[in-house]
Formats: C-alpha cells, sequence, structure tokens
C-alpha cells in the first residue's frame, strides 16, 4: 500500500466514526526540537488520537527525557540556525541504540544524509516531501510498535518475515529524498544492481537501462578527468571518498552531482558493495561559480582603477587654476594606461553647448564643440549626463566627437551641488560600464567639480581686485517681487544657504510685512516654495525663512564662484548685488542671468579696493565649518539670537532646521568655538 492509500484508508476510517488506532495503546512521542516553517509540527503530531506528545526544544532537557523511559519514539528536527537533530541523534544512540528516532530536516544533503545513516536514524524525512507529516506518522507507526521501552530494546528487523523484510528496506531506499545505488564489488565492473526513485529522478535513466552498467554513463565531455581519477582510485582502494562531478542526463543536459560512496562490509569483513548518494547540487554550484567570476570582475576593476584615485586627489590639491584641474585630470586619465584616451568638455549653460577643451591619450577627438541643441544618439545622452549628473555610456562615440573607429565612451560629469562644470570622456575600445567603476568614476567628477568650484571661489576672494555688480532683475517667475507685489511688502536679503545635499536652497530674509500667517499662506501658492517659517518677529520687522525647491540665481552665481551680498525686492523688481574676481566672470554671469530672466538691467559695476584679509579669513573659517555648523550660525546672526534680549530662541531655531535643540546648540557651539579660534589665530 502506498502512502497515499495510507492516507485514504486513515481518512476513511475517520469519516465512517471509527479510527482503528483508538483501540491500541497510545504512544509516547517526544518531539525534540523546534517547529520547522513547512511542518510537521507539534500541532501536526499532536492531532493523531493515538500519539501522546511531549515537546522540549532543550537539547539537555530533551536527552533527560529520553533517559527516562519514558518515551516510545523521538521526532527530532534539523534546521540550519536551530535546533540539531543528527547531534541529538548521535547522543542518544550512546545509551539507547535501538530507540525508534525519525529526524525531520529543512533540507537534506549527502552530508546530512551520511550522518544520519552513520548515527542509524530509523527515518529522515525533508519537510518539502509532499507528504511530511504522513511520512513521519507511519515511520512511528512502523518502529514504536516493535519497541519495548522498559527494556530499551527494539525487535531485530530480521525477526521480520523475509518478504516483510524486503519490502521495509525496499520502500526505506526508494523512498529517500537523495538518489542512492548499489554495486556489486566483486565484480570488476562494479555493476549497479540497485538504484532508488530519486536516483532516476535526477539522471533521467530508468532502472531497464541502468542496471548491470558502471556509473560511468553519467559522464561526458566537461566531466574532469582528475577527480574521476580520485574516484577510481578511491574504489580501488576500497575506501569511500565525496566529490562534486559534472555529469550528464539521460537528455545530455549537465548537471553537478555531489557524490558519496561508501564501501559495504560482509561478514568476513571483506567489501561486498559499494553504496553511493547522488544529489543534484547545480545550483549551488552555479552559485558558488558566479561568486567567483564576480570576485574575479571586482578584481579586474580594482587593476583598472588602481591608483586612479590617489593620482587624481594629488592633482586636484597641486592645481592653483581651473585650467590647471581639468589638464592635470584629462591628461592622467588618458595617458594613466586604465583606458585608451581622454577629453573635457566645459558646460557653458547660456549657450547651450561644450566646449572640448582638453584631450589626451593614443585617440584625437575631432569635435571643438557640441551644441546641445542638435539631435542624435551621442547628443541626447549627453545632454542626459549633464542634466541628470549621472555617468552615462555611449557605445559608438564616433558620432559625437569624430573619434575615428568610434569605441566605447564613458561620460563623466564634473559637478559641484547643482552645478555642471563640464563633462569628461573615458574612451576605451572594452565595456567600461561595470558598476563599481561607474561608482569610482562618478565619485571622481563629484571630486573635480568640487575643485573646480574652490578654485573660482578662491579666485574671487583673493584677487586683487573685485568687482561690484549690481542689476535689477523682472520676470513673471521671480518669486520675491511676485510675493512684495501680492502683500504690498517690501525684503531684503539676510542670508542664502544652499541646503547640504545640493536639492534645496534656503533664502532667509527680513520685511515689514507683519502677518506672518497671511504672508506664509501667500508664498505657499507658489510652485517654487517647500516651506516657509518666521524666525523672528517684532514690532518694526519680521525675518523669514523660505525654502526653495530651485533658484536659478543662486545656481548662476555658484557656478561663477559667486554669492548674493545685498538683495532687495519690492513689487516690481529684485535688485541683486554681488561680487566675482574678473571680467570674464561678470560677463559669465551676466550672460547666464540674461538667459534665465526677461529683463536684466546693470545698474552698478565697479571696483573696490581689494578686501583679500576680510574676506580670505571669512572664507578660510568657512571651509573650517561644517554645513549644519554654518547654517546654525547664519540663522542665530540674522535671527537676534545673540542680542540682548535675545529675538530669538534656540528651540525656534532648531525646529526651523529640523532638528532637535541639543543637536542645534551643538553645532552652534561648535561653529562660536572655531570662529574664536580663528580669530585669535589658534
Amino acid at each position: 500500500m502506498t502512502r497515499s492509500d495510507t492516507r485514504k484508508t486513515r481518512s476513511d476510517t475517520r469519516q465512517n466514526g471509527h479510527d482503528e488506532r483508538t483501540d491500541e495503546a497510545s504512544v509516547a512521542v517526544l518531539f525534540a526540537g523546534d517547529d520547522l516553517a513547512d511542518g510537521p509540527t507539534v500541532a501536526d503530531l499532536s492531532g493523531e488520537e493515538r500519539f501522546d506528545v511531549t515537546r522540549s526544544g532543550d537539547f539537555i532537557e530533551a536527552a533527560d527525557t529520553v533517559d527516562e523511559h519514558t518515551v516510545d519514539c523521538v521526532v527530532t528536527t534539523v534546521s540550519e540556525d536551530g535546533f540539531d537533530g543528527i547531534a541529538f541523534l548521535e547522543s542518544v544512540r550512546q545509551e539507547h541504540t535501538e530507540l525508534p528516532v525519525v529526524v525531520v530536516a529543512e533540507s537534506i544533503d549527502g552530508e546530512l544524509a551520511r550522518r544520519a545513516v552513520d548515527a542509524d536514524a530509523t527515518a529522515l524525512v525533508p519537510t518539502n516531501e509532499p507528504d511530511a507529516v504522513e511520512a513521519v506518522v507511519d515511520s512511528v507507526d512502523s518502529n514504536v510498535t516493535t519497541y519495548d521501552r522498559e527494556a530499551g530494546t527494539r525487535m531485530p528487523i530480521s525477526d521480520l518475515t523475509v518478504k516483510a523484510e524486503r519490502r521495509l528496506k525496499e520502500r526505506a531506499l526508494d523512498e529517500a529524498p537523495i538518489g542512492i545505488t548499489i554495486s556489486d564489488a566483486t565484480d570488476p565492473e562494479e555493476p549497479m544492481i540497485y538504484m532508488n526513485d530519486s536516483f532516476e529522478e535526477i539522471t533521467g535513466y530508468p532502472p531497464d537501462e541502468v542496471i548491470g552498467a558502471n556509473h560511468r554513463f553519467l559522464q561526458g565531455p566537461e566531466t574532469d578527468p582528475e577527480k574521476v581519477a580520485e574516484v577510481s582510485e578511491a574504489i580501488k582502494e576500497k575506501q569511500g571518498i565525496q566529490t562534486v562531478l559534472r555529469n550528464y542526463t539521460r537528455d545530455g543536459s549537465e548537471f553537478w552531482n555531489q557524490i558519496s560512496i561508501s564501501p559495504i562490509l560482509d561478514e568476513h569483513g571483506d567489501i561486498s558493495h559499494f553504496v553511493g548518494f547522488q544529489m543534484d547540487v547545480t545550483e549551488r554550484k552555479q552559485a558558488q561559480q558566479e561568486l567567483v567570476a564576480e570576485r574575479e570582475s571586482l578584481d579586474r576593476v580594482l587593476d583598472r582603477v588602481n591608483g586612479l584615485v590617489s593620482d587624481v586627489t594629488s592633482a586636484l590639491v597641486r592645481a592653483e587654476s581651473r585650467d590647471e584641474v581639468e589638464q592635470l585630470i584629462t591628461e592622467r586619465l588618458g595617458t594613466g594606461g586604465e583606458y585608451t584616451a581622454a577629453w573635457l568638455g566645459r558646460y557653458d549653460e547660456t549657450a547651450g553647448r561644450v566646449d572640448i577643451t582638453e584631450q589626451a591619450g593614443a585617440r584625437t577627438v575631432e569635435t571643438e564643440m557640441v551644441d546641445l541643441d542638435d539631435d542624435g544618439d551621442g547628443v541626447r545622452t549627453l545632454r542626459e549626463t549633464i542634466d541628470r549628473q549621472a555617468v552615462h555610456r555611449l557605445d559608438d562615440a564616433s558620432d559625437l566627437l569624430g573619434v575615428a573607429g568610434g569605441g566605447t565612451c564613458v561620460l563623466v560629469p564634473l559637478t559641484y551641488r547643482s552645478t555642471t562644470y563640464g563633462v569628461v570622456g573615458v574612451l576605451d575600445e572594452g565595456n567600461l560600464l561595470d558598476s563599481r567603476e561607474r561608482v569610482v568614476l562618478e565619485s571622481l567628477g563629484r571630486s573635480v567639480g568640487v575643485s573646480i568650484n574652490d578654485v573660482l571661489t578662491k579666485r574671487t576672494i583673493t584677487t586683487d581686485t573685485v568687482l561690484n555688480i549690481g542689476v535689477e532683475l523682472s520676470d513673471d517667475d521671480l518669486f520675491l517681487p511676485d510675493l512684495a507685489a501680492e502683500l504690498g511688502a517690501r525684503f531684503d536679503h539676510e542670508a542664502t544657504i544652499a541646503d547640504e545635499h545640493g536639492s534645496e536652497v534656503v533664502t532667509v530674509v527680513s520685511t515689514d510685512f507683519d502677518d506672518t500667517e497671511a504672508l506664509a499662506e501667500q508664498a505657499m501658492r507658489h510652485e517654487d516654495v517647500v516651506s516657509v517659517e518666521p524666525l523672528v518677529e517684532t514690532d518694526d520687522e519680521t525675518v523669514v525663512q523660505f525654502r526653495l525647491s530651485s533658484s536659478p540665481l543662486v545656481e548662476v552665481l555658484s557656478e561663477a564662484g559667486s554669492r548674493v551680498t545685498k538683495l532687495h525686492a519690492d513689487s516690481r523688481t529684485l535688485e541683486v548685488e554681488f561680487r566675482v574676481g574678473t571680467e570674464q566672470a561678470a560677463r559669465r554671469v551676466l550672460d547666464a542671468l540674461r538667459a534665465e530672466y526677461d529683463r536684466v538691467e546693470l545698474v552698478a559695476y565697479h571696483e573696490d579696493e581689494p578686501q583679500q584679509t576680510a574676506n580670505g579669513f571669512r572664507e578660510e573659517l568657512r571651509s573650517q565649518l561644517t554645513d549644519r555648523q554654518l547654517t546654525a550660525l547664519r540663522k542665530a546672526h540674522v535671527s537676534g539670537y545673540f542680542e540682548w534680549p535675545r529675538r530669538a530662541e534656540g528651540k525656534q531655531l532648531a525646529e526651523s532646521m529640523d532638528i532637535v535643540p541639543s543637536t542645534y546648540h551643538q553645532h552652534l557651539q561648535a561653529a562660536k568655538r572655531k570662529l574664536v579660534d580663528a580669530f585669535f589665530e589658534r
């Protein structure tokens, strides 16, 4: 009768209102271990009316229960991170050699099966077997009735009839979840004399095709001859062996076969048979191979960029101008040996183009300028690189750059926060877009962008002449003039702070408008306004913080290494003053502003006496402060925190930065300490 037949019979007898087993004595079952996700569980076994189930998840407690001779059978579990039922079985067998012990495991491999056989497990049941619960119940039913609990012995299997003994052994072997074969060791060809159902499932070979044959039929063109020789040598020396071979199924498909071969001795101590265990471990082997390939790929990337990061960092430290930064970086990328060539293009946002200013290496870029309004795959990819500030790859750079022979080109944006200063193109013959190498190149692009921004800023504050520029801006999209017109108010600049993540801009202004609720309600109707927060309210003025999703004005000035020094907004225009170091920078800013706004009128353009010491001091101190420290200090200053009585409290300023007061005071205290240290040249 099959297991399904047994299950059906039980079901039928219970539906008829009677279970024949209820007339028999109850069976004391110890469940040693953890409930497994796919069962069988304690609840499943307790559902059997004949079973009296005791649960113990503690190894020592379960062993003591067995030693007390109070159980007829043990069901123990094996889980990867939990109870080790095989170890428990081995412990039980030291004193209780005949006690029925059924092992239930989440997964069964050759090693676990070998240990279970060595420890004389009564049965080994995988949880993924469709009838796992019934298999456990059947194993208990089949063995517990022959066990004498008080005597501690079990009826030898030889006491069964010859037919019953044979059927029991065949059933145990046939239903094993791994492939099992038996070979005749007395025959020089060592032919198979038995194979179970799992072996046929793994290999596809039915018994009538392979019984009487040697296992060599599983080998094929890619089977490792050295490992085959090791197996042959072990068999020749009458020794056991475990290894993994590439074998082939009946239809020619490859699979990785974990085999374990053990000799069986006859009554004279001679080897009469070999028993073999087979398990398809293809998925595990493939995972191992993928891991090896991943490591090899990582090694190639490391070899490729070895020294590149340190060399680029050194070049950025040495460079004193933007031209030098761009020249050193291009030369290092193009001639360092990692890539075939490199080029660098400056991004001109006003003109909508990229000018190729530097190139180095074995390939020549013929194009001098790329118009971003042109069509074509290469230009579109270049636009995406600039707009998204992300690395992109061109499979063929010939159309974009006029490079003879084409080739792969990786486009790396040179960025600082929301500003893109240009693009570096790395040329090579191979595939340059390994995910890890992409991260390295993106990081280098950001480092170069920061360096360019630093040298532009340094030039502005250390030049012998400083140009003060004043402009009046008019445009329908200007937020502050629109708000001033709607409220009948005016706004004056106090501070502008770029978000530390580069995605938003915080503008702090003072105003004569005293209804903060109406101001906030009206401001939030504007598309670019993310939040509005009053910082200080007095009889004369209110200090308000606007968080904006973007500010073209701040972006234009940041690209030139400048910032707003004065700003006034009324219902008509936005008056802005800023400072730059060269006439070229001034022209670039004015061109960019004219491209952005409807009307840009130049109202001031004059040189000031150099203020190198004061500005240099401020910029040096600014470089020492973190973004959070600088923000905390600025907000405290413009909000009257340092006045007495204070116009704003730390709690209010902390809320404006979305941090707790203690954290705000830590940032503020650190900033004040650095300010005092710098003043006294500590």
